[in-house]
C-alpha cells in the first residue's frame, strides 16, 4: 500500500519529476476536502466518488464483552461513497491500466499539439500586441498634435489680446504722442540748423565783397589829385570801413546765436578782422598826418 510520500512520488512522475509541485498539489486537494466537509458540504468528483459528513443521532448500544447497555451520544462522521467508475475498477469490470495508458497517450498528444501550435499562437499574440501598440501610438500622436495645435491657437489669441490691450492703454497712447512731438521738434531743429549753416556760409562772401570795395576806393583816392581830395577819400573810406565793421559784427552775433558749434570760430574771425581794420586805421591816420 503506497503511503503519502510514495503517492507524491507517483504524482511527481506525471509533473516532470517536480516533487515539490506534486506535494503542493496533493496538499491542496486534501485541504479543500477538509474545508468543505467542515462546512457540512459534499465534495463530488465525477467517476471517483463523493466525500461527505454524516450526522448520527444519540442511541443506546450494548457492550459485546459484558453485554451491558451503553448510551452513545450524537456524533458526526466522515463518509465516502465511491463513484461508478471507481466501483467498476475495484470490481475488475474495467481495465484501469489500459484506460490509464490511453489517457496518458491522449495527454501526450494534446501536449505535442500544444507545443506545435505554440509558435503560431506566440506569433499571433505578438502581431496582435504590435497592432495594439501601433494603434495606441498613432492615437497618442494624434492627441498630442491636436493638443499642440489647440495650445498654439490659444497662445496666439492671448498674444493678440494682450497686444490690443497694451496698445489701448493710456500710457501707450501718451508715449506715442510724446514720440510724435519729439520727432516734430527734431525736424524743426534740423531746419533751423540748415538755415544757420546757409547764413554762416553767406557771411564770408559779404566780407570779401566789402574788402574788394574798400580796395577800389583806395585806388581811386590815390589816383585823384590834390590833398583835399585825398582827405575826403580817406574819410569816406573810414566811414565805409566802420559801417562794414558794424555789419560784420551783427552777422557774427547772429551766426553765433543760431549755431552754438560755430560760435568760437566766428568770434575768432571777428577779432582778427577787427585787429586788421584797427591796423589799417592806424596806418591811414599816420599817412594823413604825414600829408599835412
Amino acid at each position: 500500500m503506497p503511503n503519502k510520500a510514495q503517492f507524491i512520488d507517483q504524482l511527481a512522475e506525471r509533473l516532470d519529476g517536480d516533487r515539490r509541485r506534486a506535494a503542493a498539489a496533493l496538499d491542496a486537494v486534501i485541504d479543500n476536502v477538509y474545508a468543505a466537509i467542515a462546512r457540512g458540504e459534499k465534495v463530488a468528483i465525477t467517476g471517483f466518488g463523493v466525500f461527505e459528513r454524516r450526522d448520527r443521532a444519540a442511541r443506546t448500544a450494548r457492550n459485546p464483552a459484558t453485554g451491558a447497555t451503553v448510551s452513545v451520544p450524537a456524533s458526526r462522521v466522515p463518509a465516502f461513497r465511491p463513484g461508478t467508475e471507481f466501483r467498476e475498477i475495484a470490481s475488475g469490470a474495467r481495465d484501469f491500466t489500459a484506460e490509464r495508458t490511453a489517457r496518458a497517450q491522449a495527454s501526450l498528444t494534446r501536449a505535442a499539439d500544444s507545443v506545435r501550435d505554440a509558435p503560431n499562437r506566440a506569433a499571433a499574440a505578438v502581431r496582435d500586441a504590435q497592432d495594439r501598440v501601433t494603434n495606441a501610438v498613432s492615437d497618442a500622436q494624434d492627441r498630442v498634435t491636436n493638443a499642440v495645435s489647440d495650445a498654439q491657437d490659444l497662445a496666439s489669441t492671448a498674444v493678440r489680446d494682450v497686444a490690443d490691450a497694451v496698445r489701448n492703454t493710456p500710457a501707450t497712447k501718451a508715449a506715442q504722442k510724446a514720440a510724435d512731438r519729439a520727432r516734430k521738434r527734431a525736424a524743426k531743429q534740423a531746419k533751423a540748423a540748415k538755415k544757420a549753416a546757409k547764413k554762416a556760409a553767406a557771411a564770408p562772401a559779404k566780407k570779401a565783397s566789402a574788402t574788394k570795395k574798400s580796395a577800389a576806393a583806395k585806388s581811386l583816392a590815390k589816383k585823384s589829385s590834390g590833398p583835399a581830395t585825398k582827405k575826403v577819400a580817406a574819410k569816406n573810406l573810414a566811414s565805409k570801413s566802420a559801417a562794414q565793421k558794424s555789419a560784420a559784427k551783427k552777422a557774427a552775433k547772429n551766426t553765433a546765436s543760431k549755431k552754438a558749434a560755430k560760435k568760437t570760430a566766428a568770434k575768432k574771425a571777428s577779432k582778427k578782422t577787427a585787429s586788421k581794420k584797427a591796423a589799417k586805421k592806424t596806418a591811414s591816420k599816420k599817412a594823413a598826418k604825414k600829408s599835412r
